[in-house]
């Protein structure tokens, strides 16, 4: 069993905020599998069950808000009983431009929040991440205010192919393994 985390916050406010790429990228998995998330009972998350390749994996959304999702990770990978080195996660980062994709196979969490939150919970930084450029702040902008922002209107053209791209980068980890995928995803930039 494989799990795939969106980072985001729940709410119809923060639905297509910067900070939710996360949660766009793992409702487009979704899509394509054909699956629905449903809300859990068992801890703070929506979830679906899917196939993607030869491997069975769950879709998580942590609704706990950003700065607790490690709760719902940790939630989720005690109770179907996967392994760190199993669980991908996607989310935003603003220190990579409109458009990037970085795929690692560990590390830390930078200034990202919710990833620091997940580290505190699982105790470990080897599991893949996915992380999606959301960047740069402009000089004098407010951190919380461009990340929980929505996109300007020129992103906005090309937020679907970068959503995409950044759901195939997931599909690719599973099908060829995260170093395979770090070398045909890293030197691209879609948007």
């Amino acid at each position: 069993m494989k799990l795939v985390v969106g980072l985001g916050n729940p709410g119809k406010e923060y639905e297509l905020s910067r900070h939710n790429i996360g949660f766009m990228v793992l409702e487009t998995l979704a899509r394509r599998h054909g699956v629905e998330l449903k809300k859990m009972f068992w801890f703070p998350a929506r979830q679906a069950k899917c196939r993607i390749g030869e491997h069975d994996v769950r879709l998580l959304e942590p609704t706990t808000f950003m700065n607790r999702s490690g709760k719902a990770v940790w939630g989720a990978m005690r109770k179907w009983r996967i392994a760190a080195a199993d669980t991908v996660v996607v989310y935003d980062d603003v220190e990579l431009g409109f458009g990037g994709i970085r795929v690692r196979a560990k590390g830390t969490g930078g200034s990202h929040n919710g990833m620091k939150s997940v580290l505190e919970w699982l105790q470990t930084k080897d599991f893949p991440r996915v992380r999606v450029g959301i960047g740069p702040k402009p000089a004098g902008a407010d951190m919380i205010g461009f990340v929980l922002g929505n996109f300007a209107a020129e992103e906005s053209l090309g937020l679907e192919k970068v959503v995409e791209r950044a759901a195939d980068a997931v599909e690719t980890i599973f099908s060829i393994g995260t170093e395979r995928t770090m070398n045909e995803f890293n030197q691209s930039k879609i948007g």
